[in-house]
């Protein structure tokens, strides 16, 4: 998969991710905060957010060809 497609469906699915936890925020009233609340949609920020780094900062492999 090439760098630009990478990073577009990293961050189409931490935005997705984000839209998400915030309906559930507002469809079961709890609050942002509220930490085990936050927990459980810690390791999915987490994961996202590094990919979103790996698209953002990944370096091309040259290929160097010798004949």
């Amino acid at each position: 998969m090439d760098r630009p497609s990478f990073l577009v469906i990293s961050f189409i699915g931490l935005i997705s991710m984000v839209a998400l936890h915030l309906g559930e925020v507002w469809l079961d009233d709890t609050t942002l905060t509220d930490v085990p609340f936050f927990i459980e949609w810690l390791p999915l920020y987490i994961t996202w957010t590094v990919m979103m780094l790996i698209g953002l900062f990944q370096r091309t492999s040259h290929v160097n060809h010798t004949h």
